[in-house]
């Protein structure tokens, strides 16, 4: 079994308007990339997100959302961006805000999704 070395970025900003921390956690896997995602992502965050997309030269990105605390349009932006060049799988459960995003959006059926990051 291989050993792969995670990269953790710092928060984007001490607290959120929620008093959630937001940051990133990235670990390879044999498979390709695992993006796990923590708190609020708009405007001010969302390039933690295209930054570690564009970091790692996988094929394969997982994103984690479950402990996504607030989005807005802005996260739906980047993981559309992330689709480009990538075989995207969104991983929940999705919190009910962001479920209702991708529903009223129309964008539910444009990505894959799983119940659960490996």
């Amino acid at each position: 079994m291989h050993e792969y070395p995670t990269r953790t970025s710092p928060p984007a900003r001490p607290a959120t308007a929620t008093g959630h921390l937001t940051g990133i956690a990235c670990e390879k896997s044999p498979d390709g990339v695992l993006i796990r995602l923590r708190g609020d992502f708009d405007v001010h965050t969302v390039h933690l997100i295209t930054d570690a997309v564009h970091a790692w030269p996988e094929d394969r990105i997982v994103i984690d959302l479950s402990h996504v605390s607030f989005a807005d349009s802005s996260l739906l932006h980047a993981l559309l961006d992330a689709r480009i060049g990538h075989h995207l799988t969104l991983a929940g459960p999705l919190p009910h805000q962001l479920d209702r995003l991708f529903d009223i959006t129309a964008t539910r059926g444009l990505f894959v999704f799983t119940p659960g990051a490996q």
